[in-house]
C-alpha cells in the first residue's frame, strides 16, 4: 500500500500503476519492423488499388440492383436482395484476400513481414 500525500490515508495502487512504475527506465527504441515513407506510401498504395476494385464492384451491384428492378419490379428484387448482399460479400471477401495476400507479399519482399 501507498501512503497518500494529502492525509497519510493508505491507498492500494492499481496494477497499472505498479506496471508503469516498474517499466518507467525502459526506452523506447526503434522497432526494425517499423516502415520507412517510401514504405508506407506503397502500403497506401496496395490499399488504394483495392479499395478501387470494391467501389468498382459496388457500382457494378448497384446497376444490376437497379436493372433488376426497373425490368421486373419490386417483388422480384425483394426476392434477389439476398442473392445478391450474398454475392456482393463474397466477392468483397475475396478482393480483401487478395489485398491482405498483395501487403504480406510486399512486406516479405522488403524483409518486414
Amino acid at each position: 500500500m501507498a501512503d497518500d500525500s494529502t492525509g497519510g490515508e493508505q491507498i492500494m495502487k492499481s496494477a497499472l500503476e505498479i506496471a508503469l512504475e516498474k517499466t518507467s527506465h525502459i526506452e523506447a527504441k526503434d522497432d526494425p519492423k517499423q516502415l520507412s515513407d517510401d514504405e508506407k506510401q506503397k502500403v497506401r498504395d496496395i490499399n488504394k488499388e483495392f479499395d478501387s476494385k470494391i467501389a468498382e464492384l459496388e457500382i457494378e451491384f448497384s446497376r444490376r440492383i437497379r436493372e433488376l428492378a426497373e425490368q421486373h419490379g419490386e417483388q422480384t428484387l425483394k426476392q434477389h436482395l439476398p442473392h445478391f448482399d450474398q454475392e456482393l460479400r463474397n466477392a468483397r471477401d475475396a478482393i480483401n484476400a487478395e489485398r491482405q495476400a498483395a501487403l504480406k507479399d510486399f512486406l516479405e519482399s522488403i524483409g518486414k513481414a
